[in-house]
């Protein structure tokens, strides 16, 4: 069984190119199968902020992710992605013309081995996501070309439906328009399971979640690797934060929410303040834990959504969402500069009370949100929060008032078919399937933490290298 291909690909976002290109430097040919049409490609390395996490220290950064991952991750899978994070930026600038510019460090700075951590931005960036430098558009848009350069095949509008396996061995995948075999296997980089309401509420740790990632991420992949017999792991782990989720005429759209500057609250859905809402305004990725609490009393999230007030500074700042990345960046939103348009959608509660902006947004107790805002007021004269908010975020609101609804989500799921340090997908039993390797979103190695932003694209890129060496290695 063989079409003249050495190595199937399945899915065409940053680890489907990094594979595509290694896979092709290394001397394969090479097809890869994407289930967009080409004019309407989303990979979610295309909807990023275009941040990538690199080491300077192999052994110093695996220990970093180790005690990142909270045990979720083996540390020969974590020695094996900081390996290749060292020369990562290297490897983009010599592959794709990338250069990357030092915008940030470790998300956890007391965690042994942060310090050798680093991340990097496309172009001449000057801040963390600075608008005005390159994002994950610039960055895929570079990859993309490099892959045309090297003549490797792309077949657009061909979503796999099924793996092939002869003799015990996956030789290739099926599609609508026939099989499609390689000699050494087939690479799943099909993204995760973020637009799989079923997979999403059997395996999260809470429901509803929304991700502003590619809409394309229905998890194929997971449903492929299970059916030829994959392990799972960390299915219940995301990369995450609150997010906005909000009615289209044809479906949802789901974006990153940026509640800086200063002068914001955050409530569950009985107007309670419950965490330190800075998390969220910095972009970190902690937030969303908190928002997951599950009442027994109730039988409910009382934090799904929570419910984000703020006041006329914010909304005269500009675009509650970064439009420069994400949905609005691929063309699939175009937010108004001064949020007007979103105030008429109704997707942005107003009014002369906190309560009447939460009531416009369907806020089960608005009330509440006028007690809330009294509550922080005082404690912005006092200058001293309950939950420990620095004094310089404590800035007071004031009429009018805007009321958003906010949801745990984030960029991607990372659970999916286990997978070894050579990116070889496990069986039960921990052993390799033959022929089956995976990279990117799809069993992302990321466990309890976060390491640092960019650290989706980093594996993305240091695995799809690692599989196509392991792959053509392989009989």
């Amino acid at each position: 069984m063989s079409d003249g291909y050495d190595l199937v690909v399945v899915g065409l976002g940053g680890a489907g190119a990094a594979t595509a290109i290694a896979a092709h430097d290394a001397g394969a040919r090479v097809v890869v199968l994407e289930k967009q049409p080409e004019h309407a490609h989303t990979p979610s390395t295309r909807m990023s902020g275009g941040l990538v996490m690199l080491a300077d220290d192999g052994p110093a950064a695996a220990r970093y992710l180790d005690a990142c991952s909270g045990g979720m991750i083996p540390p020969s899978v974590n020695a094996a992605w900081s390996e290749r994070a060292v020369d990562l930026a290297a490897w983009l600038a010599d592959t794709a013309g990338v250069t990357l510019s030092p915008i940030g460090t470790a998300e956890h700075p007391g965690l042994p081995g942060a310090s050798t951590i680093s991340v990097g931005q496309p172009g001449a960036a000057v801040r963390r996501l600075d608008p005005g430098a390159g994002s994950g558009d610039t960055l895929f848009a570079a990859l993309l070309a490099a892959v045309h350069r090297r003549g490797v095949e792309i077949r657009w509008s061909s979503p796999a439906t099924r793996l092939l396996v002869e003799d015990g061995r996956v030789r290739g995948v099926r599609t609508a328009a026939g099989d499609v075999t390689g000699r050494h296997g087939v690479v799943l980089c099909s993204g995760g399971y973020e637009f799989d309401e079923r997979a999403k509420q059997d395996h999260l740790r809470a429901y509803p979640v929304h991700f502003y990632g590619n809409p394309g991420n229905t998890g194929d992949g997971l449903r492929m690797a299970q059916a030829v017999g994959a392990d799972l792991w960390h299915m219940n782990q995301m990369v995450g934060r609150a997010i906005g989720h909000f009615p289209l005429d044809d479906g949802w759209l789901n974006v990153i929410i940026d509640i800086d500057p200063p002068g914001y609250l955050i409530t569950d859905r009985q107007g309670r303040r419950y965490a330190d809402e800075t998390m969220q305004a910095k972009l970190l990725h902690g937030y969303y834990y908190e928002m997951l609490h599950y009442d027994y009393e109730s039988g409910s999230y009382p934090r799904i959504p929570s419910y984000w007030v703020f006041d006329e500074r914010r909304r005269a700042t500009g675009p509650l969402t970064l439009t420069h990345i994400g949905a609005c960046r691929v063309g699939l939103y175009d937010w108004s500069p001064d949020n007007a348009a979103e105030i008429e959608r109704g997707w942005i509660g107003t009014g002369a009370t906190p309560g009447e902006a939460g009531a416009a947004v369907g806020m089960p107790d608005p009330a509440s949100l006028d007690r809330a805002v009294a509550d922080y007021n005082t404690a912005c004269a006092a200058g001293t929060d309950p939950l420990g908010r620095g004094p310089e975020t404590l800035v007071p609101l004031t009429p009018p008032y805007y009321c958003v609804p906010l949801y745990p989500g984030g960029s991607n799921t990372s659970g999916g078919p286990r997978r070894d340090a050579a990116a070889r997908v496990l069986d039960p039993y921990g052993e390799p399937v033959p022929g089956l390797f995976a990279a990117g979103e799809l069993g992302q190695p990321i466990g309890m933490l976060y390491p640092a932003d960019g650290a989706n694209l980093s594996e993305a890129f240091c695995f799809g290298r690692i599989a196509a060496a392991t792959a053509l290695g392989s009989p």
